[in-house]
């Protein structure tokens, strides 16, 4: 990116300055073809939410953005962020398989960087909880490099969740959902006003729930609770204070099992053929994931006048999570990671972790013209502080078991060995501009500065030592053109930088920040009045600087690493009378570092979710959805193991009348036995048939 932009961008805010300055209101686009609200908001979303820090409509965006809201979510029975990623294009999302420690997923090849609220959501790994769907608004994501909004982060993009609050429009509802694995859960959402002007309302969300999983011996029961209170005084200002609290008593439920029994027959190396999805390898009594976080964010905007307004958003966050594991070792590799007998030795790890973490983020928006040129100008500011911990501990096993026919033997005592954590500083300027002509061409530009420090610590949020400290400017450059008949072709432009390894080369010179860049062409679809949409895109992504062995050098790293992911991605929603549908299709041309194609990246996949729901007749009031999930063959990184292919399908059926509804819900409809990934030995097992049964009741 050429730094002459910045000026051109400071004279265009000076020129929003003087009072004769022209105000003019971009006209927004009116969806009235179609119901688009459906029992727990919209049913499609038509604007980029808060990822993009604009709202704009997704036609007007000259980026690839999917949004995942409410109703989709509940519609097709998510009960992770995963799951709610499953029908969009460029994510594979659950590439892990059976894992309940976090939620996985990789967007154009490349884990994304995770937020909540627009601020950053993690700190190392294993110290917190996952999002509970039920308290989420939307599923946010914005692909390719995005380091001019968020500074350090994936060249592949952000997943930003979005808490329900106060400030939202919300009915009062309960539900009690009963499914596989003695699932239980009742949950609330609960709004009204405090005072008799209506100046401030409270939310309050939460949810119950006890169950097991298809891992034997294992559960995911949890406890989550977000408050919120929004004082709105008039239409030009507005602050929500939301606090959250969850508890999670899990299971890692991730066995890291042999090739052989899961993609190959275990014939030969052990005393069975094939796994089933409750393989459990552990020992019942000390495999465990309990973890809680306390959370409070504040988030105000306001308008000074009709030019300026602003927007931040503060959070304070705590994490801890005691996490227990055995599992199947990685020995015996000539044998299939089997002893002679067909038994199998095991791993046992305990680790006790922690993570706290300061984040604001705080942006002024200017809104004036320059002659024909409508502008928006956004100039903001962020800091963040996160500290994390990870003390650990491994145990010699008691006895081998046979994974076929187990006899659990016990566990030993294990000594967690305290150590320093680390914590990471960051800070960062940014203007991001968008000039738009007669309402047709749109042109957004933007530059950011941002600055990471990187160090041990001993339990606050400052480097007692500094391992790394980097800076750099990253750039975004974009164009889109609408025309009348709904049609807008794009290209944009965008960098990323991240702080990916900490240490030195062979001559002690610091390690830099891997880089991203990525070159976009699409072409956007939305007639006038509907929530059509069609987003057809082809991107060219490159993540350099990246550290590879050094050849004259062993025991050392040079940063000469590149990896590619160059690809096609297609949505479309539409609806053909009482019949919607959403469908999915991605091609990715990816290679990693060493030249073999990205672990876990399928080169094809595509989905399809259709709804049927009668307007009128006999069968009105009802709802049936069907989807269907096809996951190519991908490797394991070294072109070594190749996961085949698999296609999963799922259904809703659902009821509606007045301010009731009941919904049925199947996931992996078949009972499908498939791998979701293989590498280095081991193989991740996928869920079979998962059911659902879901009463809902406003009120």
């Amino acid at each position: 990116m050429h730094l002459r932009t910045t000026p051109v961008s400071i004279l265009a805010l000076m020129a929003a300055l003087p009072a004769a300055a022209q105000v003019i209101e971009l006209q927004p686009i009116h969806v009235t073809d179609g119901d688009t609200q459906a029992f727990f908001g919209d049913s499609v979303a038509t604007e980029t939410g808060t990822v993009a820090k604009t709202g704009d409509a997704i036609i007007e965006t000259p980026r690839a953005v999917h949004i995942v809201t409410a109703q989709q979510i509940a519609e097709r029975g998510a009960t992770n962020v995963e799951q709610a990623l499953q029908y969009a294009s460029g994510i594979t999302a659950g590439q892990w398989g059976l894992d309940n420690r976090s939620d996985w997923s990789l967007v154009r090849g490349f884990a994304p960087t995770t937020l909540h609220d627009g601020l950053n959501a993690r700190y190392g790994y294993y110290n917190d909880t996952k999002p509970e769907p039920f308290l989420l608004n939307s599923v946010e994501v914005l692909k390719g490099p995005v380091s001019g909004l968020y500074g350090s982060g994936s060249v592949g993009g952000v997943v930003n969740t979005t808490s329900k609050t106060a400030a939202q429009d919300s009915d009062n509802l309960w539900q009690l959902s009963v499914g596989s694995n003695q699932r239980a859960q009742i949950a609330g959402d609960v709004s009204g006003t405090l005072n008799p002007s209506g100046t401030l309302r409270y939310r309050l969300v939460g949810l119950l729930r006890n169950a097991e999983t298809p891992v034997d011996f294992s559960q995911d029961d949890s406890l989550a609770f977000a408050p919120s209170i929004t004082w709105r005084p008039n239409d030009d200002t507005e602050l929500t204070v939301l606090a959250n609290y969850q508890k999670t008593d899990g299971s890692p439920l991730i066995q890291f099992a042999s090739l052989y029994g899961t993609l190959e027959p275990a014939t030969g190396f052990g005393n069975g053929t094939f796994f089933d999805d409750s393989l459990f390898v552990g020992e019942p009594g000390f495999d465990t994931f309990e973890s809680e976080q306390r959370g409070i964010t504040a988030m105000f905007r306001h308008r000074f006048n009709d030019v300026w307004s602003m927007n931040a958003n503060a959070r304070y966050l705590e994490g801890e999570a005691l996490y227990q594991h055995a599992w199947w070792a990685f020995d015996n590799v000539t044998t299939g990671r089997y002893n002679p007998d067909g038994t199998i030795n095991r791993t046992f790890y305990r680790a006790e972790n922690e993570m706290k973490t300061a984040a604001l983020d705080a942006y002024a928006t200017a809104r004036y013209t320059l002659g024909r040129v409508n502008m928006r100008s956004i100039i903001g500011a962020s800091y963040s502080r996160g500290y994390y911990d990870s003390d650990t501990g491994y145990g010699a096993q008691v006895a081998p078991i046979d994974p076929f026919n187990p006899t659990y033997a016990g566990y030993p005592d294990i000594t967690v060995t305290d150590s320093d954590g680390t914590a990471i500083t960051e800070w960062g300027v940014y203007l991001q501009n968008r000039a738009v002509v007669d309402d047709r061409l749109f042109v957004d530009f933007g530059l950011r500065y941002g600055h990471i420090e990187t160090g041990a610590s001993t339990g606050s949020f400052g480097a007692t030592s500094v391992a790394a400290d980097d800076s750099a400017w990253t750039g975004n450059i974009a164009m889109l053109y609408r025309f009348d008949n709904g049609i807008a072709p794009y290209v944009s432009y965008s960098e990323s930088f991240r702080q990916d390894e900490v240490g030195t080369d062979v001559n002690g010179t610091p390690f830099e920040p891997t880089e991203g860049t990525q070159y976009e062409i699409g072409v956007k679809y939305q007639p006038a009045g509907s929530d059509t949409l069609f987003v057809a895109s082809v991107f060219d992504l490159t993540k350099s600087n990246m550290t590879v062995s050094d050849p004259a050098n062993p025991g050392f790293s040079i940063q000469t690493g590149e990896a590619t992911s160059r690809g096609l991605e297609l949505e479309l929603f539409h609806r053909l009378g009482d019949v919607s549908f959403d469908a999915a299709y991605t091609y990715l041309d990816t290679e990693n570092s060493s030249g073999a194609q990205i672990a876990q990246v399928p080169e094809n996949a595509a989905s399809l979710w259709v709804n049927y729901e009668p307007t009128a007749g006999q069968l009105q009031g009802w709802k049936f959805g069907a989807g269907v999930r096809y996951t190519g063959a991908s490797w394991g990184g070294s072109d070594t193991y190749e996961t085949p292919s698999y296609t999963l399908y799922d259904a809703a059926v659902t009821y509606s009348r007045d301010n009731w509804q009941v919904a049925l819900n199947v996931q992996n409809l078949l009972d499908e036995s498939y791998v979701t990934t293989c590498q280095s030995g081991a193989c991740y097992l996928g869920e079979g048939r998962n059911v659902a049964l879901t009463l809902t009741s406003k009120f």
